[in-house]
């Protein structure tokens, strides 16, 4: 698949989830090496979300391992944005009482709470005075800010930095989501059906920001067109099982993916 060191990537290795009598996921691996844009598609009921559960640690598989960095990882939810993982929904997930930039200041601050700590605990250690260490929390909470209000630019909705999400029309919230997420600069950025209520403009500029966005990108969608423009590389299931992976060229070739997936959305 790549010669990306095995250091610096997300796998998932012969992972199998059962919900009683359902199997979600058969046998299903994936490498996610850095740098790379991964797609998961499949007809619906798949198992595509439930995969992104598993790596967000929301759904524990009964069998087969996760490794980050080549070790072994038990994900769990609150740990992801301390580690650099950063996940969008398929619908939007924002606080409606929050402006549209607390919204996005809630990933800002998340995805710092470890270095500001530990910032915190360098200062104790040093012959620094409280003063000096508010001074720096203060500063810490601008920059924050600064930080929110460029991802909010980054994805052309800085103009509603202070309106409520839900005033909003369900595209714009859709670059709020992506906001909230980017502004924690993630290693691996995991997109849940993002192009779902867009349309073929807001499509396209949400292809250019995938393909800039400088990390890891693990994409499960439906709009085909999408997926064949942005990934690298292609997994497609089938009631869970996976049957075919492969770059868009290859996956647009495969007559079981076409059986499976393309035919039945034609």
């Amino acid at each position: 698949m790549s010669t990306i060191s095995p250091a610096h990537e997300l796998v998932l290795d012969h992972i199998t989830v059962r919900f009683g009598g359902l199997t979600a996921l058969d046998d299903v691996s994936l490498r996610v090496p850095e740098g790379r844009v991964v797609g998961v598609i499949g007809p619906n009921g798949a198992g595509k979300t439930t995969l992104f559960n598993v790596v967000c640690g929301f759904v524990a598989p009964g069998s087969g391992t996760l490794t980050l960095d080549g070790r072994t990882w038990r994900p769990r939810p609150h740990h992801l944005n301390r580690l650099g993982i950063a996940r969008t929904l398929q619908g939007v997930g924002q606080f409606n009482g929050l402006t549209v930039l607390e919204n996005v200041l809630v990933g800002a601050r998340n995805s710092r709470n470890a270095g500001a700590r530990n910032s915190r605990d360098a200062g104790a250690r040093d012959s620094r005075d409280a003063g000096a260490g508010d001074s720096r929390r203060a500063g810490g909470e601008k920059g924050l800010r600064q930080d929110a209000l460029a991802a909010l630019q980054r994805c052309g909705v800085a103009d509603y930095a202070h309106a409520h999400p839900g005033t909003l029309p369900y595209a714009i919230r859709k670059r709020v989501e992506l906001a909230r997420a980017l502004v924690a600069n993630p290693r691996i950025l995991m997109l849940d059906e993002p192009a779902g209520g867009l349309d073929a403009g807001e499509i396209s500029w949400l292809a250019d920001l995938i393909r800039e966005a400088g990390t890891t990108v693990l994409l499960v969608e439906h709009h085909m067109d999408l997926v064949m423009s942005v990934c690298d590389e292609i997994l497609v299931l089938d009631f869970g099982r996976p049957i075919a992976y492969g770059t868009p060229a290859e996956i647009s070739a495969d007559e079981k993916v076409t059986e499976a997936y393309l035919g039945a959305a034609a």
